[in-house]
């Protein structure tokens, strides 16, 4: 021992204050690890607004409840039309904004602001096989003998949501005609590595 300096002693209260204290600390500091991730993915859940989601989008995508697991997806498509009834002047085509809007908030990526640069842009990969869709793929399709006129994300089982004229969504099976729409081409969005 140094001179001067006391050793310290603890009663058995003091170290059972110290011991809850650094147990806490412990617990606290693993929960903030990703904890967030976990929750907000969770698809084992009771709070109803997920549960209503899970029915909702078993129903669209014709799949049982218990499969549905993108939540966060699902939330941001129903936030859709708030954020487009809060924004509509601001906006141009409803239909590049709602893909705009889903690819930011659920992949943090930003898209080209027109869906002709969005078809040819660089980060768009083609394909014409539909067998090879994932959730977040684009389907393009294309009126006539015009160029590429219409864009919808794909989610799963061979439905894809798209915005119509007016920022009203629509889900549609990909076998489905849209009116007068044929579809052109998959594509699959590359991250960009800048």
């Amino acid at each position: 021992m140094h001179k001067g300096i006391m050793p310290v002693e603890f009663d058995n209260g003091l170290r059972m204050l110290m011991f809850i204290v650094c147990t806490a600390a412990c617990v606290l500091s693993i929960a903030s690890c990703g904890g967030k991730k976990v929750v907000h993915n969770t698809i084992y859940t009771d709070d109803p607004e997920v549960i209503e989601i899970k029915k909702e989008y078993a129903n669209i995508l014709h799949i049982p409840k218990d499969s549905v697991k993108s939540i966060s997806l699902y939330l941001n498509i129903e936030k859709w039309l708030a954020v487009r009834d809060s924004s509509i002047s601001k906006l141009g085509s409803l239909n590049i904004n709602f893909i705009q809007y889903l690819y930011f908030f659920n992949r943090k990526m930003r898209l080209p602001t027109s869906l002709e640069k969005l078809y040819v842009a660089r980060k768009t990969y083609l394909f014409k096989n539909s067998d090879f869709l994932k959730e977040g793929d684009l389907v393009f399709f294309k009126e006539n003998d015009r160029a590429v006129k219409e864009v919808g994300f794909y989610l799963e089982n061979n439905i894809f949501v798209a915005a119509d004229a007016g920022g009203n969504l629509n889900f549609y099976h990909l076998k489905d005609s849209i009116t007068k729409f044929k579809l052109i081409s998959n594509a699959r969005i590359v991250r960009d590595d800048k």
